[in-house]
């Protein structure tokens, strides 16, 4: 394989679309013999140029090791100056370590000038192959290297283009690229590259280096044909999706994976065949709609709220809008409205994981007024908005009464029926009998999941309420922090417990009893549970308990005007303390109710597991099978055998799943060109309490119960309840791929007092998994890697 500078000379003057800055080329050896002609060389070259030095080590850019960025680059020397000259050129042959190659070169050539945009292009996606221009850019610092340097302050943008969609690239800078990508492509005669950029401010393209693919030996070239059926298929789906249905307001839609029921924060982006069949059977066909309808919200009948897009799980965002209107708000508003917060979205993609806080109403608020100016605007005619605001008053005022159908009371009331009936049957001697499974999916959705969908939808309405106190000047920040960090959850208990485990006050089994059916991976038959876990509760760390936080005393004032703002907006029979309990009750009982049904989905998935086992399929094969192929073994005969039968299916959807993988979707969808070009948004985290702390990171993955996550700032991808263990220790911090302002993780966050920054996004995760130390700055809204 040729070296970089050797690549970089063989395309110096071919390309027409593109500049390959002139070189100074040398090797190791010769710059010990000749130095002084060498720097003679470069300056009578470069005379008034600022220079970069730049390796090119022979094992640098090789077939299957491109080494990019493991050596040194040095930027900006002078090239009159010889004690800098002398001294980059040195740094960079030290960078190559102590058992130098003497043939190892040193690449000297001028800085690129008024730099806009910098970073890699992939010809292929790189885990699959999949037919995609990945683009890896950084268009704010002027630097040249930030994205092959891993900088996650500034090389956090990702475009991923299919092949055949160049004609549909609207920005002219990534057209003018692209043109200049296929240029190299054609000279070097090859499709699989890794090909460094920059682009002037006059979208003059530069071409730093090039180098083969170091992947291609482990993809399936099946896939690329795949990917192209399924966009296609994709394609003709979305097409009829965005068109005005009866019905349902709004005159098109937007689909995301983390609005609403946050699907990929649960199930990931691109989930296996039972865990996606299962999400949407508990949740998202009919028991979303049937908790709000129960709640006064308008439901649009008859509509499914998550998508299969290639496998990959979508909300349709217009059914999300429709949902959050009452139930009897004139139509012609709700249309009017659902058409302005659709539109919002396609505008702010960046608030998708936001939706209910920064882009719809969604209750009755005392700040409403504020609202509805900053989230309607002039949607909607002065007289229309007196009357969403009565509208919501009535709704929001009768949900407060435990005598509503849709309270937290009556919720509660279910949520403890499941709880009694999965008792009897864990006693029950068929515990385990593929024919309960029917019945422990209907009772998980109608003792389960409903209720907890109302206790959730209470959540987001007590937490509405509280924050419309800070924008009145009642509260301030710190002291809703304070307010939502003395609240007891069942995350209080079980770090209580965890303690008192380590400390032999209870037994493993008397523990397990009790939360061994937690998972990190809810809906995941592939991960274990905690009575599944051979080391669990095994692990040697300091025993620590959360910091109990005296109850918020409000000052006479502080409660006289909160009960005067309760009185003057209709909140009749209700005060101060009145509210502050059912922020309480609707904090905890929303983490309640999740913590009761995993319980009845933890049970579901075990049923399949024995199940599988009594039929040799592992827990891997069941993973692929949708849980309407289960249900049909409670519901029919078969005329095949089953572990056959069930063999193939799962043989099929896990090669579904491989393509659903490798097809690249924007986290918001909102037009058939988004299909396939693909911006990856750089998300805005939710930033849980107001502190600040630098510490050492660990990366947990499912099944994996690290010894010591004292003083450490923890990552994780999903927001799941599994993790809720990491609490039993002092950890510094908490950062999760996928998660929204009111998710589990940010209430748990709350609740403790730990520094968080929930949803913080594929692109600043992948980043931020390479990092040695990490900054989390809540206050200031800033994540910063320290290596």
């Amino acid at each position: 394989m040729p070296t970089k500078a050797q690549t970089l000379k063989s395309l110096f003057g071919q390309l027409k679309n593109a500049i390959i800055c002139d070189a100074i080329v040398f090797t190791v050896n010769e710059w010990e013999k000749q130095k002084k002609d060498i720097i003679k060389r470069i300056q009578l070259k470069f005379s008034n140029d600022f220079l970069i030095i730049r390796s090119s080590a022979l094992e640098e850019d090789g077939l299957f090791t491109s080494m990019a960025g493991a050596f040194d680059s040095v930027k900006n020397v002078d090239s009159q100056n010889n004690k800098k000259l002398i001294s980059g050129i040195d740094d960079v042959i030290q960078s190559y370590g102590d058992n130098c190659n003497p043939g190892n070169e040193i690449l000297i050539q001028s800085m690129v000038p008024d730099v806009s945009m910098s970073g890699v292009v992939f010809t292929h996606e790189l885990n699959y192959g999949s037919p995609y221009y990945v683009i890896n850019y950084d268009d704010i610092s002027g630097l040249t290297d930030t994205v092959t340097a891993g900088d996650g302050e500034y090389a956090n943008r990702t475009l991923y283009i299919h092949h055949d969609a160049l004609n549909r690239i609207r920005s002219k800078r990534f057209n003018h690229l692209i043109v200049a990508i296929q240029e190299v492509e054609k000279n070097m005669g090859s499709k699989f590259l890794d090909i460094e950029f920059a682009i002037d401010k006059n979208v003059v393209i530069y071409i730093l280096q090039v180098r083969a693919i170091t992947t291609l030996s482990g993809w399936k070239r099946s896939i690329a044909n795949s990917v192209d059926s399924a966009l296609k298929g994709i394609q003709a789906f979305v097409k009829r999706k965005f068109r005005s249905v009866n019905g349902i307001y709004g005159d098109t839609t937007v689909f995301g994976q983390m609005p609403d029921w946050n699907p990929a924060e649960m199930i990931g982006r691109a989930p296996q065949a039972l865990a996606y069949s299962l999400y949407e059977k508990l949740i998202t066909d009919h028991a979303w709609a049937m908790a709000r309808k129960t709640m006064n919200y308008a439901v649009p009948e008859g509509q499914p709220l998550m998508v299969s897009l290639a496998g990959q799980p979508f909300i349709d965002t217009r059914l999300s809008f429709h949902s959050y209107l009452p139930v009897n708000l004139d139509p012609n508003i709700c249309n009017k409205l659902v058409n302005s917060w659709v539109q919002k979205l396609k505008d702010s993609p960046e608030l998708h994981d936001k939706i209910e806080f920064d882009i719809a109403i969604t209750t009755y608020s005392f700040d409403i007024d504020h609202k509805i100016n900053n989230l309607v605007g002039d949607a909607i005619s002065e007289p229309e908005k007196k009357i969403l605001k009565k509208t919501f008053l009535d709704q929001t005022t009768a949900l407060l009464s435990d005598q509503h159908q849709g309270s937290i009371s009556q919720a509660l009331y279910k949520i403890n029926l499941l709880a009694e009936k999965q008792q009897i049957q864990k006693n029950s001697e068929n515990s385990q009998d593929i024919n309960q499974l029917f019945m422990l999916i209907e009772e998980c959705i109608y003792l389960g999941t409903i209720p907890f969908s109302i206790l959730a939808r209470h959540g987001f309405i007590a937490k509405t309420l509280l924050l419309s106190l800070v924008q009145c000047g009642i509260l301030t920040m710190d002291e809703v922090h304070q307010i939502l960090a003395s609240i007891r959850t069942v995350a209080s208990d079980l770090v209580d417990d965890m303690n008192r485990l380590q400390t032999k006050e209870i037994s493993r089994n008397k523990f397990l009893d009790q939360y061994g059916h937690l998972r990190p991976g809810t809906y995941d038959i592939m991960s274990s549970r905690y009575d599944q876990m051979s080391d669990f509760g095994q692990m040697d760390f300091e025993t620590v308990k959360k910091n109990e936080i005296s109850k918020l005393e409000l000052t006479l004032s502080q409660i006289k005007s909160i009960d005067k703002l309760l009185k003057s907006n209709g909140f009749t029979g209700m005060d101060c303390e009145d509210l502050l309990t059912y922020v309480r009750q609707a904090t905890a009982g929303r983490e309640y109710g999740k913590f009761i049904f995993t319980h009845s989905v933890s049970n579901i998935l075990e049923i399949i597991a024995k199940f599988g086992e009594d039929h040799f399929l592992s827990r891997d094969e069941l993973s692929h099978i949708s849980i309407n192929d289960f249900l049909s073994i409670v519901k029919k005969s078969s005329d095949y055998n089953i572990e056959d039968r069930f063999r193939q299916i799962s043989e099929i959807n896990k090669e579904k799943n491989i393509i659903s993988s490798a097809v690249r979707l924007p986290q918001v969808l909102f037009d058939e060109a988004g299909v396939f070009i693909v911006p990856f948004q750089v998300s805005h985290p939710n930033f849980i309490t107001s502190k600040k702390n630098t510490a050492k990171c660990v990366i947990l993955v499912p099944d994996m119960t690290h010894p010591s996550l004292t003083g450490k700032i923890v990552l994780i991808e999903n927001a799941d309840p599994g993790y809720d263990w990491i609490f039993s220790q002092q950890i510094a911090g908490l950062i999760t791929k996928y998660g929204g302002a009111n998710s589990h993780m940010a209430i748990r966050c709350a609740e403790f007092g730990i520094p968080a920054a929930i949803g913080c996004g594929e692109q600043r995760y992948n980043s931020l998994i390479d990092a040695n130390q990490i900054m989390l700055d809540c206050s200031a809204s800033l994540i910063k890697m320290l290596n």
